[in-house]
């Protein structure tokens, strides 16, 4: 079998506008979102075939390290391993032998990062597979693995697994502050009838986008905010200090948290916002970001 090597990069995304617009019978939330991938990655490097004919392992072998390393779960539970394993049952591409990964983007952020993970190793080793069939993969790995496998900017609706391309913003940056971690699942749990809402909101920024139309900062914000400071309370006060240290800038929080993020004009003013913001935040992870094209299909 010939070996082969790739590396690639698993770019983070923002949604930009969440909605939960209902809960379905099986207890999955129904939700529209406008979803932007940015150009905070993960590194991704796989090790295909094995050069003396040894079987290929039926669970790859996973290498971590980076900054956020050691909250990285393994073996079968780390998504982009469990994409290297449904790519090999449904016999796409090359079998993967050894995945290595350096972790930059923060876990339990909302940034998407094992989903990006999965959608990455999905691209790489599938390349030049049946895209349908990528996409089908995708959505077995977790709702969020297929926006990752296209990228871009794209309208959402389902579970997160309805995707409409959009025009990717091409102007600005944005400024990130992780403020905390929060576990998607309890800022689900910690949802009420209160938190959800029609949809409308994420339409209208879905249609500022289809018309080429600078997004307006006033229509960001996940619906999922109230729930996940419940669920978190620390990141109550964490917030009214970044808000505080940086007075009349809009923040608003991504997916299920704990990250939130501004609209800048570009770059400097990006940066010039972080010199403000990290004094108030001293334990957040800060960074500027800018939006990402979709990937090449």
């Amino acid at each position: 079998m010939t070996r082969v090597l790739r590396l690639g990069r698993a770019p983070a995304k923002l949604n930009l506008a969440l909605e939960l617009t209902g809960r379905r019978a099986d207890g999955y939330h129904e939700l529209a979102a406008v979803s932007q991938t940015v150009d905070w990655s993960d590194v991704i490097a796989l090790d295909g075939g094995a050069p003396d004919e040894r079987p290929v392992p039926a669970v790859p072998e996973l290498l971590v390290w980076g900054p956020e390393a050691h909250r990285v779960p393994l073996g079968p539970a780390n998504l982009a391993v469990r994409a290297a394993i449904l790519l090999r049952e449904q016999g796409l591409g090359t079998p993967i032998t050894r995945l290595a990964l350096e972790k930059r983007i923060p876990t339990q952020s909302g940034l998407g990062g094992g989903s990006a993970d999965a959608a990455a190793v999905l691209r790489m080793a599938g390349e030049g597979s049946d895209r349908g069939q990528l996409e089908r993969i995708a959505l077995e790995c977790g709702a969020d693995v297929p926006f990752g496998l296209r990228g871009g900017a794209c309208h959402l609706s389902g579970i997160g697994e309805v995707m409409s391309p959009l025009s990717p913003i091409r102007t600005g940056a944005f400024l990130i502050v992780v403020l905390g971690s929060v576990a998607t699942g309890a800022a689900y749990a910690a949802t009420d009838p209160a938190d959800f809402s029609d949809g409308s909101r994420v339409e209208q920024l879905a249609n500022a986008l289809r018309s080429g139309c600078p997004p307006d900062p006033g229509l960001f914000g996940s619906g999922l905010q109230p729930a996940a400071l419940r669920a978190v309370p620390e990141l109550i006060g964490r917030l009214r200090g970044l808000m505080e240290a940086t007075p009349g800038v809009p923040w608003a929080m991504t997916g299920s948290g704990g990250a939130f993020f501004s609209y800048q004009p570009d770059g400097m003013a990006a940066a010039v916002l972080a010199r403000a913001a990290a004094p108030a935040c001293p334990e957040a992870g800060i960074r500027v970001a800018l939006p990402l094209a979709a990937e090449a299909t």
